[in-house]
């Protein structure tokens, strides 16, 4: 079993507490959203009725507007005192009546009665009410233009304010929450932990029925096992019943033959000892048949190896791959040759090598951020009478005297990196299994090559 797998427990806490945390921040943004929109709100209105009151300090005389104000009760307009206020009256001339210079934007008063904006002004960050309103005298429409802004540092502490009290208390159940999660987890796993020690403690050779008082769920595990359990029972049993009629019946013809043959012809008779001979040949036959039935160990099959272009491989092998590494967010690329190379190969066992190739450069060739550098690069070179297949990638490379000793089994140069510390050692294997020679160079980054020797003309 692989020694990176998760656990059931931090699945669990994991699927538990993850979409918990997801969906806590997507609250926490919709509600920003929603309390800013408030926020805005409310002092927009409240902004809105200081700038109406102003209003009612305007009015015509000699055919002008004026206005009758004093600028202490534009400061009073605001609910206290945070922030500054600024404001101005313009008429239909652009004639500054009351208040800040170039505070108005009548660009933005197209089309709109009351218009809302944010703007800068005299190095503050202002919310600005602007509007157009009129008066009436002799028939004749008066416009005045009231511009209304407030600095916003109130709507901002009240934002905030309320922000870290909402954050103070999603934090608290986001706490309480996986704190549940991992007792409730420890607690609903007890019993597997019990039937793993169960487990443990039984010869590897007891093939026994476990008993394990388990829930319901864990039950049928248990029962799964034992089912397991007793069906490798029945197997060794026959197998051990096969083995035992096999050599029965080929053992007692073979002696029988040979009791006869002594019998029949003296010891020192040439037929005697060929036909001895011979028997003596075929009881080894069969005992190395027997052991081989027993023993059935697993080699690789050579008849899967066929004489194939490489360069198709290659070509074939880099379609596939490339997207997987994209992915990763390495470039790629495949610089392929000419020549029309042959070899005698298994395909599924080349292609599995490069995989552990390209696994190794898109594990390593990161930066100190574990950021990817640079392409990984799959190419064909023809060197004299060999064919070299290399996989190159644009990492920091290897120290030089870690190169040959790289490839050997639970070998890892960077032992704080998680890993088997068989790929290399497995890329080795398959080379040899293919009469190929590998080394790995610093050129850049790390060069692994496989090298091919091609049968002469």
């Amino acid at each position: 079993m692989d020694k990176n797998t998760t656990s059931i427990k931090s699945s669990l806490i994991a699927w538990l507490t993850f979409p918990l945390f997801i969906f806590t921040m997507i609250l926490f943004v919709y509600i920003y959203f929603v309390l800013e929109k408030k926020v805005t709100d409310f002092f927009d209105n409240r902004l809105k009725a200081s700038a109406k009151s102003i209003e009612y300090s305007i009015g015509i005389k000699n055919s002008k507007l004026y206005v009758d104000i004093p600028s202490f009760s534009i400061e009073l307009l605001s609910s206290n005192d945070k922030g500054l206020i600024y404001y101005s009256v313009v008429d239909e001339d652009n004639r500054l009546l009351v208040g800040y210079e170039s505070l108005l934007n009548k660009k933005r008063l197209v089309d709109e009665e009351v218009i809302f904006y944010n703007t800068e002004y005299n190095n503050s960050n202002l919310r600005i009410v602007s509007y157009k309103m009129s008066l009436y005298s002799a028939g004749k429409a008066y416009n005045a233009y009231i511009t209304l802004g407030e600095t916003i540092e109130e709507r901002d502490e009240n934002i905030n304010y309320v922000l870290s009290l909402l954050l103070i208390i999603m934090v608290i159940v986001i706490v309480s929450t996986v704190l549940i999660t991992l007792v409730a987890v420890s607690e609903g796993l007890k019993p597997l932990n019990r039937l793993k020690k169960i487990i443990k403690k039984r010869d590897e050779r007891d093939l026994e029925p476990l008993v394990f008082n388990a829930p319901k769920e864990v039950e049928d595990i248990v029962k799964s096992i034992n089912i397991l359990l007793e069906r490798s029972r029945d197997t060794i049993d026959y197998i051990e019943q096969f083995n035992s009629d096999v050599s029965h019946q080929l053992r007692t013809p073979l002696a029988e033959m040979k009791v006869k043959l002594e019998f029949l012809y003296d010891k020192d008779d040439k037929d005697y000892i060929a036909l001895n001979s011979l028997l003596n040949n075929m009881s080894h036959i069969t005992e190395q048949l027997l052991l081989y039935a027993k023993t059935n160990p697993n080699t690789i099959n050579l008849k899967r190896f066929k004489k194939q272009s490489l360069n198709a491989i290659c070509k074939e092998y880099s379609l596939k791959t490339a997207p997987r590494v994209y992915e990763k967010g390495f470039e790629f690329a495949f610089e392929n040759i000419e020549e029309e190379i042959f070899i005698n190969c298994d395909q599924i066992l080349l292609e599995s090598m490069l995989d552990n190739i390209i696994n190794n450069a898109l594990h390593y060739a990161v930066d100190e951020n574990g950021n990817p550098m640079g392409t990984i690069t799959l190419s064909l070179e023809r060197h004299n009478n060999t064919i070299w297949l290399n996989v190159k990638d644009e990492g920091n490379g290897v120290d030089k005297k870690f190169l040959k000793t790289i490839f050997e089994r639970y070998y890892r140069v960077d032992s704080k990196k998680s890993g088997s510390g068989l790929g290399l050692s497995i890329v080795k294997q398959i080379a040899t299994l293919h009469k190929a020679k590998v080394q790995a160079i610093n050129e850049n980054g790390l060069k692994i090559s496989l090298i091919f020797d091609l049968p002469k003309a």
